[in-house]
């Protein structure tokens, strides 16, 4: 048996019997740290939940709704998630080994990335990559590219690459600006789960330009200077 408690006022709202929780309504509820190994959560709206630290391995969350759910280092080993919402949900340092995550919508890395998805990006002065020219603001396909969402292709191509701000400092030392993008919630998205960080999606929002050396905010300099 598990305690839902108000994420806000930590009221009980009802005990409920963790073994089968198919279909159930926690939206919003409190789950932090709860042990939910092997639930079914199946079709479950937990929508805004408090999943944080939870202990989710093996559980059943197939098409279940976890849209702006915290999963914040929750265990979610051998957990189905197939078909499952995870629009905005939080899973920074959660442990999504051997997790089944075919079909889940509006997940986006979390090796660092940054909530409300945040991802980097490096250039050089130019504000160019692989021959197409950046523009602060949305950038979106060229007339005629159809992206490439094969999940077995690391990186495919076309599509606009991003990863955490770590790993693009890692990778690419030598560029000088950096770029810190947003994907659009109805972005495609390509993430196979062998990469080592980094992804690509359909279109990127730039929102800031960074040059490297000084930390300095340049977004306006590129911004004016688009045609």
């Amino acid at each position: 048996m598990i305690e839902i408690r108000n994420r806000f006022t930590g009221e009980l709202i009802k005990t409920v019997d963790a073994a089968n929780l198919s279909g159930a309504n926690l939206c919003g509820a409190n789950l932090c740290r709860a042990d939910l190994s092997g639930a079914d959560l199946s079709r479950a709206d937990l929508s805004g939940a408090n999943l944080s630290w939870a202990n989710l391995s093996w559980a059943n969350l197939s098409r279940a709704n976890l849209s702006g759910a915290n999963l914040i280092r929750a265990d979610l080993i051998r957990a189905d998630l197939s078909g499952a919402n995870l629009i905005r949900a939080d899973l920074i340092r959660a442990d999504l080994s051997g997790a089944d995550l075919s079909g889940a919508k509006g997940l986006v890395k979390i090796m660092g990335v940054e909530a409300g998805n945040l991802c980097w990006k490096r250039f050089n002065n130019d504000l160019k990559n692989n021959g197409f020219q950046f523009r602060v603001g949305l950038n979106t396909l060229r007339d005629g590219e159809k992206f490439a969402d094969d999940e077995r292709v690391t990186c495919s191509y076309p599509g606009f690459h991003f990863a955490s701000r770590a790993w693009c400092a890692a990778n690419y030392p030598d560029r000088s600006l950096e770029a810190k993008i947003r994907i659009p919630l109805d972005a495609r998205i390509n993430e196979p789960w062998a990469t080592d960080g980094k992804a690509s999606a359909d279109r990127i929002e730039i929102l800031q330009v960074f040059d490297v050396a000084t930390g300095a905010d340049v977004t306006d300099r590129y911004r004016q200077e688009a045609p």
